[in-house]
């Protein structure tokens, strides 16, 4: 019999692309985006730089090992009115304290 492990989502929004994909591998998940039949996240997310925005299942949910946790994103230096957000969250912390510097 083969045993599952059940796993906590962690929160991927605000991280840079590259670095959401380390921290869901560390724990034990993958990431997917767009269409599952499209090219892959590392081809849509290079060359450049690519934040996270929002994910689905949302942090502190649990699931199993092995399991994809779907992200939107946006590129680097994009309008903050483009940016989507989580649905009861608000905007990746890195683009306000972009904004406050200007």
């Amino acid at each position: 019999m083969v045993e599952r492990h059940s796993l906590i989502v962690p929160d991927l929004v605000g991280q840079p692309v590259h670095i959401a994909q380390e921290l869901a591998a560390n724990v034990g998940f993958g990431l997917a985006a767009g269409d599952p039949d499209g090219p892959g996240l590392r081809t849509r997310t290079w060359p450049g730089l690519f934040w996270v925005t929002s994910q689905d299942p949302s942090p502190g949910s649990v699931l199993e090992r092995g399991s994809q946790i779907r992200i939107t994103f946006v590129e680097d230096g994009q309008a903050r009115s483009d940016v989507r957000t989580q649905k009861g969250g608000s905007p990746p912390s890195l683009h306000a304290e972009a904004e406050s510097d200007e």
